[in-house]
This record gives structure tokens, sequence and C-alpha cells, in this order.
């Protein structure tokens, strides 16, 4: 940061954290234009969601085994309480195996209440249809998260650079728009509770959303474009 001529920060609270206020201009995070505008409606009726409250969850392309092995204790007290939900879940490549085996051993295998994938490729679509989200906090996903505006149980990656992910989470915790549970303190208990008391209320779950909305910068590209410009037409 101190040799760059320019510093773009995702959100006010990595200004100081980056050194350098002087030159840092807080712009977001570009999101795909897609993002913004699905047809929430659209989308839940393609997943024949009716009046279920949808969940999805995710730990990464390549997959988060403890998240999972949360998820799938999360799934059998959805299943055992027919708690209305539809609950969609990505696996992540390398621990689809492993999640189909704590499906077969816990009975979920074929529910009709479960989508499990190993990665979802439509997720503007799917963000568009949820009502709450579980996921890791990483830096792209947040920012699509506020800009479908949704509501989410954050629970941060441990193994990143000067633990980012929590400090980032934190920041959609603080205007109320996520609950963030570390991975230490993970337990399938910790998150059954905390998915129960906020699906209990879904007007509290649409008002959440709308918080992470506030969060969101579409015009982050456009921004970031114009500031290069500008600075490519500064004389040497």
């Amino acid at each position: 940061a101190p040799l760059a001529d320019l510093v773009f920060a995702a959100v006010p609270a990595a200004v100081q954290k980056l050194g350098v206020p002087g030159k840092t201009l807080v712009v977001g995070n570009p999101v795909r234009p897609e993002v913004f505008g699905q047809d929430r409606a659209e989308a839940r009726a393609l997943l024949g969601a009716g009046g279920r409250t949808v969940l999805l969850s995710f730990g990464g392309s390549l997959g988060a085994r403890r998240l999972n092995e949360m998820v799938a204790e999360l799934m059998q007290w959805e299943q055992a309480g027919q708690k209305g939900i539809l609950h969609i879940h990505a696996t992540g490549s390398r621990e689809a195996e492993a999640f189909a085996g704590l499906m077969a051993q816990k009975g979920l295998a074929g529910n009709a209440g479960l989508a499990v994938k190993e990665y979802i490729d439509n997720m503007p679509q799917m963000l568009a249809a949820a009502d709450l989200v579980i996921s890791r906090a990483g830096a792209l996903t947040l920012a699509e998260l506020c800009a479908a505006g949704r509501a989410a149980i954050l629970i941060p990656s441990p193994n990143v650079a000067e633990n980012h992910q929590y400090y980032n989470a934190l920041e959609l915790q603080k205007v109320g728009a996520a609950v963030v549970i570390e991975e230490k303190e993970l337990t399938a208990e910790k998150l059954i509770q905390t998915v129960e008391r906020l699906t209990a209320d879904r007007a509290s779950l649409a008002a959440m959303g709308k918080l992470a909305k506030a969060l969101s910068e579409p015009r982050s590209l456009e921004k970031i474009t114009a500031k290069l410009f500008e600075l490519a037409d500064r004389p040497a």
C-alpha cells in the first residue's frame, strides 16, 4: 500500500488497516450485475419453495469439512422437527463424498426438503430465493450477500491472512445484517439454536436483509474504473 499511487478499500474499517488513509478510497467490491437483477418470486417458484423458508449454505468451491459436518447436524434437526425449511447446500468438490456419507448415516438421503449439490453454478438465483444464508466470509461472498440483500450466519475461515474473514464479517454483524460464529466456537447446538432463532421470524430475516442491502455498492466497478482512468491521465 505505501508504494501504490491509489488504494481501494471495500469497507471503511479497512482504511486504517491499510495504513495510507490519505490515498485510500472506499469503493466496495465489484459484483456481477446479475446478482442485483434477480426476480425473487421467480427464483423461489423455480425451486418449488412455496411458503417454506429457504436456507442456502456453502463453504466454497472445495468445501469446508467443519462447516459440512455442522450443516449435516442442522439438516437432521430440520427434518426431525419438520421445520418447513427447504435447505440447499453445496458440499464443495473435495468434501462431496464425505458429505454423502454423512447424509446416509443420518438417514437424510432422498429427503424432499434437502437439495445437496457439489457446486452451485447459479448463485445469483439461489441468493434471490434464499431467506437465510450460512457461509464463509470471503470478501466477494460478503459483497454478493449485500448486493442480494440476504440475512446471513457467517462462519469465517480461520485459515486466512490476519484473520481477515472474521473482521470483514464483523462489519455485517455490527449493523445487524448477520450473525458471526467463529469456527473455534462452532457446534451443532449453537448453529441449530441460531437458525431456530432467526427463522422463527421471517420479518426479522427480511429486515436483516435490508440492512445488508444498505451496505452494498452497486457502482463499485464504475468508481474504480473512473479513478483508474483519472490516474492514467495524470501527468508523470
